[in-house]
C-alpha cells in the first residue's frame, strides 16, 4: 500500500542535510538497540514467556499513549483490535494454567 501511495517510488524524496541523515539514523538505531537491550534484560529476570505476554500489550500501550497524549481518534475497529489482543493474552495465560492443573489430575491419577 506504502508503494502504491508513493507511486511505485517515484514521488520519494532525498534527505536533504547532514542533520536530517543522522536524524533518519538515530530513530532507525536507538529504538532498536533501546528495545533489544531491554527485552533482553526482561527474558533474563522474569523469563520468555511473560516476556512475550507483554511484548503482546505493548500495541495497546501504544495506541493508549496515541489517544491520551497525541488526540488520535479511537475508532470501533481499533476497539475491536485491543479486544482481541486483550482475549488473545488472556486465553495465553489461562490456557496455561489449565494445562499445569491437567498435568497435576493426570499425574494423581495414575
Amino acid at each position: 500500500m506504502y508503494v502504491v501511495r508513493l507511486q511505485f517510488c517515484t514521488e520519494l524524496q532525498v534527505i536533504p542535510t547532514p542533520m536530517l541523515w543522522i536524524n533518519a539514523v538515530s530513530l532507525a538505531v536507538f529504538p532498536t538497540v533501546i528495545s533489544l537491550v531491554t527485552m533482553t534484560k526482561a527474558i533474563h529476570y522474569i523469563g520468555s514467556t511473560p516476556t512475550a505476554i507483554l511484548g503482546a500489550l505493548e500495541p495497546v500501550t501504544a495506541l493508549f499513549f496515541g489517544v491520551l497524549v497525541f488526540g488520535e481518534q479511537l475508532t470501533p475497529r481499533i476497539i475491536l483490535g485491543i479486544l482481541m489482543v486483550i482475549t488473545a493474552v488472556t486465553l495465553i495465560i489461562g490456557g496455561k494454567s489449565l494445562l499445569k492443573k491437567r498435568k497435576i489430575r493426570v499425574k494423581h491419577s495414575r
